[in-house]
């Protein structure tokens, strides 16, 4: 036989069978109704916590500052063939100053110099006034450190004397 040819049977409707009770239900949903508003509360705070993130980091990448990048140009120890040391000696420096800043300018309170050979300091002094540098600015920073400044010794002189007989005097400049 053919299923066309089968005359439909209907089932007489049961009742629908509850394993819960009408409290049950009412719960569920009020559970998660407050569970979709707490997801909600949370959406919105992580979106605004991502949105500051974003302008914070925007910010950050247009105003960064960068550190003043101090270069030498010209150093020089004239006089120093003699052999009573550094009494009349001079170091003579020529220096920059480069702020590469977009936006910000820097203001130097007091720039220091020192001189060092072999890590111990030899001199030092006070290098300009006070000055403001504006940004994307280069200044040139000229100083001469002279007999009553540079204090060395005579074991320091003779080792010093006898790396310039070698060819090579190392010394840094900290500003």
């Amino acid at each position: 036989m053919s299923s066309h040819e089968e005359i439909p049977i209907q089932v007489p409707n049961r009742p629908l069978k509850r394993h819960h009770t009408a409290r049950y239900y009412v719960r569920r949903v009020k559970g998660s109704l407050t569970t979709r508003v707490s997801k909600l509360v949370c959406a919105i705070f992580l979106g605004l916590l991502f949105f500051l993130g974003i302008i914070t980091f925007i910010l950050w990448l247009s105003l960064r500052p960068h550190r003043p990048r101090f270069h030498i140009r010209n150093f020089s120890v004239p006089g120093l063939a003699q052999e009573n040391g550094f009494e009349n000696a001079q170091v003579i420096f020529n220096a920059t100053a480069r702020n590469a800043n977009q936006n910000i300018g820097i203001y130097y309170d007091s720039m220091d110099v020192k001189l060092y050979y072999k890590d111990q300091s030899i001199g030092g002094t006070s290098l300009l006034i006070p000055f403001y540098q504006e940004p994307k600015n280069t200044t040139v920073l000229y100083g001469v450190l002279s007999g009553a400044s540079l204090t060395v010794n005579n074991q320091r002189w003779a080792q010093f004397l006898a790396d310039r007989a070698k060819g090579t005097v190392i010394f840094r400049l900290e500003v």
